[in-house]
């Protein structure tokens, strides 16, 4: 199918602000030295792409480990439980490395029965299931106008796309994020091109993946509260930019696998909202809240994070 005219202009749009965003980091990049251990710490650059709360990514040299083990619920599928082992490693102030691997213990998955021209859905429970494995690599520098951050991921098909848990194949995601700490302020923007949604806002996991060519936007800002606890809120988009495939655990809104083109299904809309709480060095609370508007879904969460290596914290 052949796409249509608003979808190419969108594309070249997108097309024109990543030239430029690559032509401001290249000159950034001349100018700008590694951030120190100050501006890492509590910035949203330290929580790489919100893949969790302060410290799953090393804030000083040398390797780390989490554990993240959440409780979600979601509007279209019900309650979820879900294990995120992962591990880092800091280079030095400029850049890191990441990789984590999402077990959901416990999921509720729609079981197609019947014949294709006639299917019935039967919800049932499934446990122990992987999710894609996640790679990446993060570079991160400050500038005087702006701190920036890089991200590039790489998405491991170890994921059962007929649950839409994976997408089925190796995925990418490029990810700028650009903030300006301002006080206990810190407003940031994020544009990014990838193929999965998998690799978009790691700490949100939906029930659906999405895989094709995707832009996505993100503007918001994150707060420091007092005893370093943090705040964030962000609005944010998802653009399909070509044909992409949906695989998905929940009937709801015809989400089976599937295939779209332009503004189809695979778009979606909304707001993010997180909360981190420190328990002690070793453990953060978090609270998270997601509102879809394009499918009009709710998903909201807590999640406890063990860290092998407690992050320094801020006087």
């Amino acid at each position: 199918m052949p796409l249509r005219s608003s979808t190419i202009r969108r594309s070249l749009t997108l097309c024109a602000v990543l030239a430029c965003l690559a032509a401001f980091a290249t000159s950034a990049a001349a100018q700008a030295t590694p951030a120190t251990f100050d501006e890492l710490l509590g910035t949203a650059a330290g929580t790489t792409n919100d893949m969790g709360p302060i410290g799953i990514v090393p804030l000083t040299h040398g390797f780390n480990a989490s554990l993240g083990t959440t409780a979600q619920h979601d509007s279209s599928n019900g309650w979820a439980s879900i294990l995120t082992p992962g591990i880092a490693y800091r280079f030095n102030n400029l850049l890191s490395l990441t990789a984590s691997a999402p077990i959901y213990t416990y999921i509720n998955i729609d079981q197609t029965k019947g014949t294709k021209a006639k299917p019935i859905y039967n919800q049932i429970t499934r446990y122990d299931v992987p999710g894609d494995t996640t790679l990446a690599a993060i570079l991160t520098t400050t500038h005087t106008l702006l701190d920036y951050s890089a991200t590039t991921s790489l998405g491991l098909p170890s994921g059962n796309s007929s649950y839409g848990l994976g997408a089925g194949q190796v995925t990418y995601d490029l990810n700028n994020h650009f903030e300006k700490s301002l006080g206990r302020f810190t407003p940031d923007i994020e544009l990014g091109i990838g193929d999965s949604s998998n690799l978009i806002g790691a700490r949100i996991k939906k029930s659906y993946t999405a895989v094709g060519t995707l832009a996505h936007f993100q503007l918001g800002t994150a707060l420091d509260l007092s005893h370093n606890i943090s705040f964030e809120a962000d609005a944010y988009e998802q653009l399909p930019l070509a044909t992409s495939s949906l695989y998905s655990t929940t009937r709801k809104g015809k989400k089976k696998v599937t295939t779209a083109t332009g503004k189809s299904l695979t778009e979606d809309n909304g707001f993010i909202t997180s909360l981190d709480i420190p328990v002690s060095g070793h453990i953060t609370l978090s609270g998270f809240y997601n509102r879809s508007l394009r499918s009009s879904d709710d998903l909201a969460g807590l999640s406890l994070t063990f860290l092998l290596k407690a992050p320094p914290r801020a006087e």
